[in-house]
């Protein structure tokens, strides 16, 4: 009788064994047809990790390509001839309200890679030409240039006051000066003028003498 008894519950261990599990031997090792299909489902496994790697990779590559565009997008957006204006108030993270140097108030958007630790209220920001979205903040020193700008008396430094900077004198008279006095000229050309210039570079290059030369050949500033 108990050798009956080993016998139903050697039977009884067989089948409480999932027919997904590979047989092993007394010492836990795969035995048979189950080490062949424990295989072939590890090698089903490792395809399907290559198959999702090569998906990552290629969708990594997409968003570098889509990263160097959006980077190509804001140099193009902020070569192009802009508009000065001085920030008043942030909206949200996305939209504020800036002032424009030609007179009204714009409700505007935020170019998302513009730092908002320097978006201070009053400070000098350079606004698309086209759209009015705020795609940089000016430095610190570019504040003073503007002012003068806006200043009631009409400065006295003319372009022959400026040592050097032939092209830039040259670029200056082109973009503000000619549209304002040679205006018809322009219009019969076809020609549409830029709504501001944006100057920049380090302190003392003559960015404030070349302004007020500009304001000083001018009567529409």
């Amino acid at each position: 009788m108990e050798e009956i008894g080993v016998l139903v519950s050697s039977e009884l261990k067989s089948q409480s064994r999932s027919p997904h599990q590979p047989s092993t031997s007394s010492e836990g090792v795969l035995v048979g047809d189950d080490l062949y299909i424990h295989y072939k489902n590890l090698q089903k496994q490792l395809e399907f990790l290559q198959v999702q790697e090569d998906y990552i990779k290629d969708e990594l590559k997409n968003l570098r390509s889509e990263y160097l565009y959006a980077q190509e997008e804001v140099k193009r957006i902020q070569s192009v001839p802009l508009v000065i204006g001085q920030f008043l108030e942030a909206v949200d993270q996305n939209y504020g309200i800036v002032g424009s140097t030609m007179g009204p108030n714009y409700y505007v958007r935020i170019l998302s890679t513009i730092d908002r630790e320097l978006l201070k209220p009053n400070s000098s920001v350079a606004l698309h030409k086209h759209s009015n979205a705020l795609v940089d903040v000016l430095p610190p020193e570019a504040d003073s240039s503007i002012a003068m700008l806006s200043a009631d008396e009409k400065p006295d430094i003319s372009y022959a006051d400026i040592g050097g900077m032939d092209i830039q004198k040259q670029e200056m008279r082109e973009a503000v000066e000619l549209p304002l006095t040679q205006f018809e000229l322009y219009k019969q050309i076809g020609i549409d003028p830029p709504r501001g210039v944006l100057m920049f570079g380090p302190p003392g290059c003559g960015k404030t003498m070349l302004a007020k030369a500009v304001a000083h050949h001018t009567t529409g500033i």
